[in-house]
């Protein structure tokens, strides 16, 4: 493919900057402050979906004679393929973790680093296996990541912290020899690295003034001294986190809250932009299963990403509220668009990761 296709390919992603390097592209992007390179020849097709949250993104085919793998852009995060563990770990024995994710993104690499880090330097008894393979799928992820240009030092640097941590313990063989790897550590030595989040950090209080303060984004239906016991007694969260995390990147929208004795509930979201309408409904009985009861697009709204990023917003939400599960009834259309949802779109490379798990 022609360096310039890709660069017309990946015009309507803001904020990436894009330039032409020998047979390929170079795209930098400002939200990991790292860059990917798209080798020119490798690419098979491309094409222009979304990502799960709504973000416009760009799946790109790579293939050479060994097979077929994935690389997706949004505008600030890289999806790619990780490497096998046979070709981080020095042993002729096969080991595989289970679970392990067929694509990661960049963003999410970076989280399980810093993760596995911060556990590893808790006092008390650590669960070894666990974060061992948490650091194994890292170290084959950067790998991966390098293999298109990237250089994740954040990522490497939590990675040395943990393994500093557990004194070079680590549950499976010695590593392959990789003087890529080493440079990425000695980079890493010359940076530091903070908590995203850190333990200890003052907790908005939830009383009546906390969610008088949010409306009219969030109401509260029948808000007085029981729903804010209620409230105290059943949520993790903060008000305020709480909606923020419902109405990311929905400008303009409105939801309606109502919560009941012993923890049951449900929210209406409602979207309004001109005469079309957008709606999401959602309840929940028990602190097991978050169900979407409705989702409802008119057509001018629809085909903007407003769906997926109503449904990442409920996913994130059930996981900080503690719920095992999301549930969601799709019949029609509505199950098309549920299964267009994740990554990879194209037919062969699902395939092909299939494949390969």
């Amino acid at each position: 493919m022609d360096p310039t296709d890709i660069t017309r390919a990946l015009d309507h992603l803001p904020g990436l900057r894009v330039t032409t390097v020998a047979n390929g592209v170079r795209v930098h992007v400002p939200a990991l402050d790292d860059a990917v390179r798209i080798d020119a020849d490798a690419v098979r097709r491309h094409r222009a979906i979304r990502a799960p949250n709504g973000d416009p993104a760009v799946e790109f085919v790579m293939g050479d004679e060994q097979g077929l793998w994935p690389l997706i852009l949004t505008p600030d995060d890289v999806v790619f393929q990780p490497v096998s563990t046979g070709a981080v770990l020095d042993s002729a024995i096969e080991f595989q973790v289970t679970n392990a994710p067929h694509i990661v993104a960049y963003s999410e690499m970076e989280h399980a680093a810093e993760h596995a880090a911060l556990t590893s330097e808790r006092p008390g008894p650590i669960e070894l296996v666990g974060v061992g393979a948490s650091l194994l799928l890292v170290r084959c992820q950067v790998v991966a990541a390098t293999l298109v240009g990237m250089r994740p030092v954040r990522a490497v640097a939590w990675w040395r912290r943990a393994w500093e941590a557990l004194g070079g313990e680590l549950p499976f063989p010695p590593f392959r020899p990789d003087p890529l790897w080493d440079e990425l550590v000695a980079d890493a030595a010359r940076i530091s690295v903070t908590p995203s989040e850190r333990p200890g950090q003052a907790v908005e209080p939830a009383d009546l003034a906390a969610f008088r303060r949010l409306e009219p984004g969030l109401t509260v239906v029948g808000l007085d001294d029981e729903f804010v016991a209620t409230w105290r007694e059943w949520a993790p969260i903060s008000p305020s986190r709480f909606a923020a995390t419902l109405l990311h990147r929905l400008d303009g929208a409105r939801a309606d809250l109502a919560l009941y004795p012993g923890g049951s509930g449900s929210v209406d979201v409602v979207l309004r932009q001109g005469s079309a309408t957008a709606l999401l409904q959602f309840s929940w009985s028990d602190r097991v299963e978050l169900s979407v009861d409705e989702v409802r697009i008119d057509e001018p709204l629809r085909s903007t990403g407003l769906f997926q990023r109503m449904m990442f917003n409920v996913d994130r939400l059930a996981v900080l509220l503690g719920f095992a599960r999301t549930t969601v009834l799709a019949t029609d259309i509505g199950s098309i668009a549920f299964a267009t949802m994740g990554y990879p779109r194209d037919p062969e490379l699902v395939r092909e990761l299939r494949h390969h798990r």
